[in-house]
């Protein structure tokens, strides 16, 4: 009977985690992106990355990979 119960609270805790997680983690994502820029200028950069992010647009630059330049989106 007390395995049952270990198991039960257990599942309860870890959902609670999950829960927590989901709730404080969903305003904390971010990330970057790249678009094929080739040449990449950084008046470009930026038109294209606030064309593609609206109001999440943070800032641009260019940099360069091993196909060319390319312009990063933050």
């Amino acid at each position: 009977m007390e395995a049952k119960g270990v198991k039960f609270e257990l599942v309860l805790i870890v959902i609670a985690m999950a829960m927590g997680v989901l709730v404080l983690s969903s305003s904390l994502v971010e990330g970057a992106f790249g678009i094929q820029l080739n040449p990449c200028t950084l008046p470009q950069c930026i038109a294209e990355c606030k064309k593609a992010l609206h109001e999440k647009f943070l800032s641009a630059t260019c940099a360069s990979g091993p196909q060319g330049k390319f312009c990063i989106c933050l």
